[in-house]
């Protein structure tokens, strides 16, 4: 196991921790979550004896896990833990602040612990409150002359930090007409670049996932979701119109796999949203979506692979190119189209 962990919990004296831990919760059961490299540390140079641990839970256990034991405790598969009677869940993840807002939908606030609380583990607990809050995340907006003013009051904007070292730069001009919406978990990244004009709009970014909007567009009603998984982004490029109720999102929000190899056959992935691109209401983006230039997504479509050809006017369920040498403008059209 890694020397610094190790190190860690000794310099903290976790030897003290634990014996307090023990004795608040005596005669008390309880579930471990997270077996990760912090929990295998603690096993191998600490004595969890005199902890009721009646299982173990983590993301990588699966249903079919059901049973089976790891550490000598029994797995209770992450999606069973709603199922749980366990007195207490102590957490044993370093960065616990979302998994934090996952245990609540479960157990009540004063039943969850970290097993480690001290110095940076304590400090990202602090990121699942609901502010900006500059110290660990950061918003910016860039003034037309360069300027940056951090922490700045939009308006009809929200942000809601649910963890820390998050980035959001926004450029003026920026105008939000109704309200805007953002909710970010950890180590995302968000940029709107200048003359944006935005009706409505909810954007809800997990850990480890990116934003970036170019320039010249508006939104009449959209919702941006990267919030399943990590590592992915959406890409939308210069001078696109997205109209009402519209859905942009990299994952299916639940895995799907295989129950032989363990391997995830649904994958999250990208999404590219080439220059001048117009979505018409209510459609869907699915992980994978690429538009090319000068394209249109007819009204009500669910688009869920690549389209490379410019110029394509793509509708349906699922969507094809319906028509090609085609494109738009941003103008209202005059009674005739004739060009003489």
């Amino acid at each position: 196991m890694p020397e610094d962990l190790k190190q860690y919990l000794e310099k903290h004296n976790f030897s003290k921790q634990l014996k307090n831990l023990k004795k608040k919760l005596q005669n008390k059961t309880v579930i471990i979550y997270g077996t990760g490299k912090l929990f295998q540390t603690i096993i191998e140079n600490y004595d969890l004896t005199g902890l009721n641990i009646i299982g173990v839970t983590d993301k990588k256990y699966i249903i079919e896990d059901q049973g089976k034991f790891d550490f000598g405790y029994k797995i209770i598969p992450y999606s069973n833990l709603y199922n749980q009677k366990a007195d207490y869940i102590l957490l044993a993840v370093k960065e616990y602040c979302s998994v934090q807002t996952y245990c609540k939908q479960y157990f009540d606030s004063n039943k969850i612990i970290p097993l480690v609380k001290h110095s940076i583990f304590s400090i990202l607990s602090k990121g699942t409150k609901q502010t900006i809050c500059k110290k660990n995340n950061t918003i910016v907006l860039i003034k037309r002359n360069g300027k940056k003013i951090y922490n700045p009051k939009i308006k009809n904007l929200t942000v809601s930090f649910r963890g820390c070292n998050n980035y959001i730069e926004i450029h003026e001009p920026f105008i939000i007409y109704v309200k805007m919406k953002i909710s970010c978990s950890g180590n995302s990244s968000i940029k709107i670049e200048a003359n944006n004009k935005y009706s409505e709009c909810n954007i809800y970014i997990g850990n480890h996932n990116t934003l970036a909007i170019g320039k010249n567009t508006t939104i009449g009603g959209a919702e941006f979701v990267l919030y399943s998984g990590q590592g992915t982004k959406i890409t939308v490029g210069d001078d696109c119109m997205i109209s009402t109720n519209v859905q942009i999102r990299t994952s299916d929000g639940h895995s799907l796999y295989d129950t032989n190899s363990r391997k995830l056959i649904n994958p999250n992935t990208d999404i590219i949203i080439n220059n001048h691109v117009w979505i018409g209401t209510r459609s869907l983006l699915l992980k994978g979506t690429v538009l090319p230039p000068n394209s249109v997504v007819g009204a009500m479509s669910l688009v869920n692979k690549t389209f490379e050809e410019p110029n394509s006017l793509i509708a349906g369920i699922p969507a094809k190119i319906i028509k090609r040498n085609i494109n738009w403008s941003r103008q209202y059209p005059p009674e005739t189209c004739s060009i003489s």
